[in-house]
């Protein structure tokens, strides 16, 4: 089956909607010589393998309620997450008050 990549979907994104697991990301990027960490580009079309993972529950889900996942990350939506905020980044004491 082939089908044409959503504005800000990533391979995670299509394996739950047609898969109904992450698993599939692996096969769906091999498949199509991409990497699973590669940028999809709306309007791209993927083969998706012929492999049923036991998650047609998911799949139904999606396919019934007409929704599609677009989760990625972009420059437009990237100002919703704050800078240098997180564990990563507080210093106890001093931005991080431990009570």
């Amino acid at each position: 089956m082939e089908i044409i990549v959503l504005n800000n979907q990533t391979l995670i994104d299509i394996a739950i909607r047609y898969f109904g697991t992450v698993e599939a990301v692996l096969a769906i990027a091999v498949l199509n010589s991409i990497s699973v960490t590669e940028e999809l580009i709306p309007g791209q079309t993927l083969e998706l393998p012929n492999v049923d993972y036991g998650f047609q529950e998911v799949v139904a889900f999606f396919r019934v309620n007409k929704m599609q996942p677009a989760t990625a990350l972009t420059q437009d939506n990237n100002e919703i997450i704050e800078g240098d905020s997180g564990i990563g980044f507080w210093i106890i004491e001093d931005n991080f008050i431990v009570q």
